[in-house]
C-alpha cells in the first residue's frame, strides 16, 4: 500500500509533519481529515523512481547511522519489556530528526495492519538494507529480536565507519586541491593581468616564469570558460555513463587497478562482506541467502560479481574457501580464515574476525597516508603560489635595479 509523507494543521494551528498509509492521494486526505488534520502539503513517498505517470518521485533514503540508531533504540525498548508496536511508537515521540520519525512511522503503519517487523521493513518506503531484513526475520522466528537488533545495529555502524573512512581520506587532499587550483584562477584572470601590464611598456626581456605565467593568465582568460565548461560536460558524460551497468563494473575494475584506492577499495568491501555475511550466519541464516544478501552490501560492482560466482559456486556445492581461491576473492588471510573456520564449525566468528582485521588496517593505511599527503600538498601548493609571485616579483626588482 502506498505511503504519504504529508504536513498539516492540527486543531491547534501547528504544523505537523508525519507519513500516513493509504490506497490513494483522496484517501490519505479522508484519513488525515479523520484525525482532525488539515493538509497543506501530501507527497507520495516510493522507493521507484517513476510512477506509473512517468513523473520522477522522491527517493526515500536512509543514513546507516541513522538507521542503526533506531535499531539499538528498539532492541533496548524490546529487552526492557515493551511490545514492538509501543517500542515504535516511543520512538517516533523521541526521533532526533524528522526522518527518522517518518520512517519509523511507516513500519508501525505496516505493523498495526497485522504484518511482521521484516516485511513492514521490506515495505517501507525508506531504503532498507537486505542484510537488515532478513536477520530480523530470522530474529523474529528465534524470538531473540533484541539480540538480533543490537548486532545488525553494530554491523551497519562498521559498515558505515569503512565507507567513511576511505571518504575521508579522499576529501581533505580533493578540497585543498580545489581551493588552490581557484586560487591560482583567480589570480590568473584578475590579479596577473593588472600587475603585468606595467611590464608592456618595458622594451627589456622579461624573466621565463614570468613569460610562462603572463602566457598561462592570456590562456585562462581566452579559454578558462571553455575549459570549464568542458570539465562539466565531461562530468554530466561520465556520470550518464555510469548508469549503465556494463560500463560501471569495467570503471569499478579500473578503480582497483589504481595505487593505493584499490587496496583501499578492495579491504573496505571485504570487510564489509564479512561482516554482514558473519551477522547473518550467526543469526542463523541460511548459508545460501546470506551469502546473497552479503554480496548486495560490495559496493564495488566488480568485487559484486565476484561474490555472486562464489555465491554459485556454494550453490553447487564447492566450499566457501574453495570458491573464494578458485574466483580470486581477497588475500591469503581471508582464504585461510575462511578455511579455519569451515573445519571447526566456527565460519561466523572468523569472518567477524577478518572484518575487524581489514576495517583496522584500512584505518592504519589512511592515517599514514593522510600523514604523507597532507606536508607534500602543502608544498606543492606552496610552490605554485610562489612561482606566481616571483613571477610577478622579479621583473618589478628588476626595474628598480636599474633606477
Amino acid at each position: 500500500m502506498p505511503v504519504f509523507d504529508y504536513s498539516a494543521y492540527d486543531a491547534a494551528g501547528k504544523l505537523v509533519d508525519g507519513v500516513v498509509t493509504a490506497d490513494s492521494e483522496r484517501h490519505a486526505r479522508r484519513l488525515l481529515k479523520e484525525k482532525r488534520l488539515l493538509p497543506s502539503k501530501l507527497s507520495e513517498v516510493s522507493q521507484n523512481p517513476s510512477n506509473t505517470n512517468g513523473r520522477r518521485r522522491r527517493e526515500a533514503r536512509v543514513n546507516n547511522f541513522d538507521l542503526s540508531l533506531v535499531l539499538q533504540q528498539q532492541a533496548i525498548l524490546i529487552q526492557s519489556g515493551l511490545p514492538l508496536e509501543d517500542a515504535l511508537r516511543m520512538t517516533i515521540e523521541q526521533a532526533e530528526t524528522d526522518k527518522q520519525r517518518r520512517m519509523v512511522e511507516s513500519w508501525r503503519s505496516e505493523i498495526v495492519e497485522g504484518r511482521s517487523f521484516s516485511e513492514a521493513l521490506r515495505r517501507s518506503p525508506y531504503k532498507i538494507p537486505e542484510a537488515v531484513i532478513a536477520g530480523i526475520g530470522v530474529g523474529e522466528e528465534s524470538g531473540h529480536l533484541d539480540r538480533v537488533l543490537i548486532r545488525l545495529a553494530e554491523d551497519l555502524e562498521n559498515s558505515a565507519e569503512n565507507r567513511k573512512t576511505v571518504t575521508r581520506a579522499l576529501i581533505y587532499p580533493a578540497t585543498l586541491i580545489g581551493t588552490s587550483i581557484m586560487v591560482v584562477a583567480i589570480m590568473m584572470v584578475w590579479v596577473v593581468p593588472k600587475i603585468t601590464a606595467i611590464f608592456n611598456s618595458s622594451n627589456r626581456e622579461l624573466p621565463l616564469i614570468t613569460r610562462i605565467v603572463i602566457g598561462l593568465s592570456e590562456f585562462t582568460q581566452a579559454y578558462g570558460l571553455y575549459l570549464l565548461a568542458v570539465i562539466v560536460a565531461g562530468a554530466m558524460l561520465f556520470a550518464r555513463m555510469m548508469k549503465d551497468p556494463q560500463r560501471r563494473e569495467r570503471w569499478h575494475s579500473m578503480l582497483l587497478r589504481v595505487p593505493g584506492l584499490g587496496r583501499w577499495t578492495i579491504m573496505a568491501n571485504i570487510a564489509d562482506w564479512s561482516r554482514s555475511l558473519g551477522v547473518l550466519l550467526n543469526n542463523g541464516v541460511p548459508a545460501l541467502a546470506a551469502l546473497k544478501i552479503s554480496s548486495s552490501v560490495v559496493n564495488n560492482l566488480h568485487l559484486r560479481r565476484k561474490m555472486e560466482r562464489v555465491t554459485e559456486s556454494m550453490r553447487r556445492g564447492s566450499s566457501l574457501q574453495k570458491a573464494l581461491e578458485e574466483n580470486q576473492v581477497g588475500s591469503g588471510f581471508l582464504i585461510h580464515m575462511v578455511g579455519s573456520g569451515e573445519a571447526s564449525s566456527e565460519l561466523d566468528k572468523m569472518l567477524l574476525r577478518v572484518a575487524d582485521y581489514y576495517s583496522l588496517r584500512l584505518a592504519n593505511a589512511i592515517e599514514v597516508f593522510l600523514k604523507l599527503i597532507n606536508p607534500v600538498l602543502i608544498i606543492l601548493m606552496g610552490m605554485i603560489i610562489l612561482s606566481v609571485v616571483a613571477a610577478v616579483m622579479l621583473p618589478i626588482m628588476d626595474m628598480n635595479n636599474m633606477v
